[in-house]
């Protein structure tokens, strides 16, 4: 399944580099790429990872999720 999630607050290449590290190591997630000037990140994955799981690792790495939706933007 690949899904995109708007968030805000992603500023750096670092940080970028950091969420798509922290993402791709979760069981389930088969990519992870972040768009800085979009403020999106396209994930890729299959179960036992879902939506609002990544949802909840990409706030708690300290991005407020905007929207998210099935499909790449």
């Amino acid at each position: 399944m690949i899904s995109t999630v708007v968030l805000s607050g992603l500023r750096s290449e670092e940080q970028k580099r950091q969420l798509e590290t922290r993402l791709t190591n979760m069981i389930g997630v088969a990519a992870a790429t972040v768009d800085i000037e979009k403020q999106t990140v396209t994930l890729s994955y299959e179960t036992p990872a879902n939506l609002n799981t990544l949802e909840k690792e990409i706030y708690d790495a300290g991005y407020p999720v905007i929207n998210s939706y099935k499909g790449e933007n």
